[in-house]
This record gives structure tokens, C-alpha cells and sequence, in this order.
């Protein structure tokens, strides 16, 4: 079966901060790659990749914290919560990894949770990250 996942990141997405843009088209670019992996990699190359994957995600809302928490975003605290979301999914996917599955299952999860956190992804920075834009320090913005 051919597994597409398309990357969700387009410049609209772009929240002003070229280091957190970066981030983020590099994180879509790396959800999208799932279902290339799915089709080549046995499961267990599979899970180590997903494993990756889920800590490149992670990384990926600790160190847009880190910048917040840089510019004194006076939203912290609840974009922490609305990251405590996405940090359940991938939560949740590594207790599934955890498990001796099949590697038609490892697959069914790559493409469900790396769909999922994509989604995720363009909903929050549509919906959420454009909120800080107007905080973010001019040292960060794209001329």
C-alpha cells in the first residue's frame, strides 16, 4: 500500500521568527517523510525512527518556550497547556512503540500519530503562534 502524507507547512505558516519558521518547516517536512519510511524500513528501523521523530516534535515546543520565555510572552503559561496537547500524542505513541507489535501496526502508527501531529502542528500555529508574533524581539523578525 503507498502511504502519502503531504507536508503541511507553506510560507503562510511563517510567525515572524526565522529561527522557529525554520523549525517548524523542518518539523512538517520530517511528519511528511513518514509515509517514505513506511513503505522502505522494517519495523524496527521503523520505530527508531519514529522514536526520533517524536523527540524532533518535542524539541520543537521546548525550544519555542525557551524563545517565549526569551521575549517575556505574557501567554506562557497557557501555550504551555495548548503543548501539553500535542506532548500527549506523542506520549501516547511512545507507549504504543513500547509494546511488541507488528510491523503493520508500527506502520498504522507512524502514519496515525505523524498525521495527527501535523495536524496538530498547522492548527497551532495558525490559531495560537500568530498571537506572539507582535512580542517577538526584532533581533528574530524576517526582514
Amino acid at each position: 500500500m503507498t502511504t502519502s502524507l503531504t507536508s503541511l507547512w507553506s510560507p503562510d505558516l511563517a510567525v515572524g521568527s526565522v529561527t522557529l519558521d525554520r523549525r517548524n518547516r523542518d518539523v512538517f517536512e520530517q511528519l511528511a517523510a513518514a509515509g517514505s519510511r513506511i513503505e522502505r524500513l522494517d519495523a524496527a528501523d521503523l520505530t527508531r525512527w519514529l522514536r526520533a521523530t517524536y523527540t524532533q516534535f518535542d524539541t520543537l515546543l521546548l525550544e519555542e518556550e525557551a524563545e517565549l520565555a526569551e521575549i517575556a510572552y505574557p501567554e506562557l503559561a497557557f501555550h504551555r497547556k495548548l503543548h501539553e496537547q500535542a506532548r500527549s500524542i506523542t506520549r501516547t505513541a511512545r507507549l504504543q512503540l513500547a509494546r511488541p507489535d507488528s510491523a503493520t501496526l508500527v506502520a498504522d502508527l507512524a502514519r496515525e500519530s505523524c498525521a495527527a501531529l501535523s495536524f496538530w502542528l498547522m492548527r497551532h500555529v495558525i490559531d495560537v503562534d500568530k498571537l506572539f508574533f507582535p512580542y517577538i524581539d526584532a533581533r528574530y523578525r524576517v526582514a
